[in-house]
């Protein structure tokens, strides 16, 4: 009897450590969770608080941006330098008489001249004639006024163009009205053959409405060279000299005096007349596709001419399908001596100029400034072709 009792005793003892046991895990398991959670909660809560820690006074900021502004400008890079100073005025503190001058200044330079004018205004009313920058304010005023009526005329003179365009010759050229205009990297974003920007003039002249087909070189020539057979696509594979053969052909064919068109003359087409144009009819990266086959969107070879957007005087695919060759020899220091009448490149040279960019060209290369060059003899590639041009 007493052993029995002495086992179940033991038995119940064991059942109640167990017992025990257990809801001792259950309350350390417990205690663990919750500790993890809270501990998650306190770290997700961290940025939150370092956030606030480091956020700057907006005066703070705005020497910061007020800096990074100048430093821009002194490197030239006036577009950086204007979106600086635009994230500073947004900060809503006084801004001193000085950021007016600099902020108007650095429109100036990308072209915006009548809010450039407005910020120089703003500025010297502020300091008045003791303003350390008085005196270049006042040239900037000046050069932005003309700048403006410049502007003015040129839209003016836009619109008898798009008249005159829509009148093609016969034989598929457009007219181009000659003019002065500012010529390389005007936007800041080119390579060192663009620089600097020098102001060219240039005489009327004819320019081909598309790049030559492969069906004009065939009526020609006799022959085919392009790698994508296509009667109203460019033709392609043909070197800087084989066009020289084509175009002496033609003229002696037709009686005119067909030529290819000089560098100055393409670029100031491209920019339907000297426009400041980052690329052929637009300045919206976003817009490029609309105006040329490039890129993705050319699925890997050229097209048909004629099938997107022209520009301004009704000029197709200046940028992208094809490269065009132009009359001048290359020089990568040649703007920094260029004349500034009709310039027609340097004497002495072993390439050629191209512009326009190609089918397999990303956006940097389809710039109207962009400028390339390849030997007279070469043919392999068929992303180069050309378009003509005529003197009146």
């Amino acid at each position: 009897m007493a052993k029995t009792y002495c086992a179940t005793y033991k038995d119940d003892s064991r059942k109640m450590q167990a017992i025990q046991i257990g809801l001792i895990r259950q309350v350390v398991i417990s205690s663990v969770f919750t500790l993890i959670l809270m501990m998650t909660v306190q770290v997700a809560s961290l940025p939150v608080v370092f956030a606030k820690d480091k956020e700057l006074a907006p005066e703070v900021q705005l020497d910061l941006l007020v800096n990074s502004a100048t430093k821009s400008m002194k490197d030239g890079r006036w577009e950086d330098a204007v979106q600086s100073f635009e994230k500073a005025m947004k900060l809503g503190v006084s801004l001193p008489g000085d950021f007016h001058f600099l902020y108007g200044k650095a429109l100036y330079k990308t072209g915006s001249y009548e809010y450039s004018l407005s910020s120089l205004t703003i500025y010297l009313t502020l300091v008045g004639r003791d303003g350390k920058y008085y005196e270049e304010a006042i040239s900037l005023i000046v050069d932005a006024e003309n700048k403006q009526k410049e502007e003015m005329r040129r839209t003016s003179e836009s619109k008898r163009r798009k008249v005159e365009a829509a009148s093609e010759t016969e034989d598929g050229m457009v007219f181009v009205k000659g003019g002065c205009f500012d010529m390389g990297d005007i936007f800041g974003t080119g390579t060192s053959d663009e620089k600097p920007v020098h102001t060219v003039c240039v005489g009327d002249f004819y320019l081909g409405k598309t790049e030559v087909t492969q069906k004009q070189w065939e009526d020609v020539t006799g022959s085919n060279p392009s790698k994508f057979q296509c009667g109203d696509c460019p033709v392609e594979r043909v070197s800087w000299n084989n066009v020289q053969d084509f175009i002496k052909k033609l003229n002696e064919k037709t009686g005119m005096n067909y030529r290819l068109p000089t560098e100055a003359e393409w670029e100031y087409a491209a920019r339907s007349g000297g426009w400041k144009e980052q690329w052929v009819g637009t300045n919206d990266e976003e817009k490029i596709g609309e105006y040329t086959w490039y890129g993705y969107t050319a699925e890997g070879r050229t097209h048909a001419v004629a099938e997107k957007t022209p520009n301004r005087i009704g000029l197709y695919d200046m940028m992208g399908n094809v490269w065009e060759w132009c009359s001048d020899r290359y020089d990568k220091q040649y703007y920094e001596h260029s004349p500034s009448k009709d310039p027609q490149g340097p004497s002495e040279g072993t390439s050629r100029v191209l512009r326009g960019g190609g089918w397999r060209s990303k956006d940097k290369v389809l710039r109207t400034t962009d400028r390339n060059d390849m030997p007279p003899t070469t043919k392999k590639f068929s992303d180069i072709g050309f378009r003509l041009a005529r003197s009146p």
